[in-house]
């Protein structure tokens, strides 16, 4: 079962002061997190701005900074669509990357992502399905994208948690009627994020936790970054 921390998102500073920007940061904090056990990591790196990018000259150095100093972990990038990126401008930079990372969560709600997942798969690079809805679902099973997939991603993004409970288990037996062989996460965002993983954890499925994700804890007070995530995650895990 793959737990993944998702280490920032497009988070900024301003949202919490944990939050790793720089590649200094994010190495600081892989390195952390890794020694409690973690494999799998989702980041979003950036510009010297502190914008997210998805630029070959920017991603492909560090990248190869993060491989020399974490050889044994799994580490994947997001494609989503930030601040005005098109499907178009996302495609053609994507298509001139000169490295491969283990995997890229491309969005299914987003234009253009079955034309991305076909560039990813002549690239080489499996992708982790983003599912949002029963209609991202749809796209997933009809398109077949299961048959190059690194897993599905379902994501939650409903405050009410009994609703993100239910389409979650929705899309989750969809998923599974379609190949029950592929690998699942689940999470959710902001304080249903521990229903989301609470439920997830009780079918034995993966999830994915951090400041990506939620800011806070299960009682729902202020969390002081990707570590304390993490180990709140570890002991709600020991109840199931």
């Amino acid at each position: 079962m793959v737990i993944k921390v998702c280490l920032n998102g497009g988070r900024t500073k301003r949202e919490h002061a944990g939050i790793p920007v720089t590649l200094d940061e994010v190495i600081a904090d892989i390195h952390v997190v890794r020694k409690l056990g973690v494999q799998h990591f989702h980041v979003h790196l950036r510009d010297s701005e502190g914008m997210e990018t998805f630029e070959n000259r920017l991603l492909a150095p560090q990248m190869r900074i993060l491989r020399q100093r974490f050889p044994d972990i799994k580490i994947g990038l997001s494609s989503n669509l930030f601040n005005g990126m098109t499907p178009e401008r996302r495609y053609r930079n994507i298509r001139e990357w000169e490295f491969r990372p283990d995997y890229i969560s491309v969005n299914l709600s987003e234009p253009g992502s079955v034309e991305l997942w076909n560039l990813l798969k002549n690239k080489g690079i499996k992708p982790e399905a983003g599912i949002w809805s029963l209609n991202d679902a749809e796209i997933f099973v009809k398109h077949k994208l299961d048959l190059f997939c690194e897993r599905v991603l379902i994501e939650m993004f409903f405050e009410e948690e009994e609703e993100a409970i239910r389409q979650a288990n929705q899309i989750s037996d969809i998923i599974a009627e379609h190949n029950h062989s592929l690998e699942q996460v689940h999470h959710g965002e902001g304080i249903n994020t521990w229903a989301v993983i609470d439920n997830a954890l009780s079918q034995d499925y993966g999830v994915r936790i951090g400041l990506e994700d939620t800011l806070v804890l299960r009682n729902g007070v202020r969390a002081s970054g990707n570590v304390e995530l993490y180990r709140e995650l570890k002991m709600g895990q020991a109840a199931f």
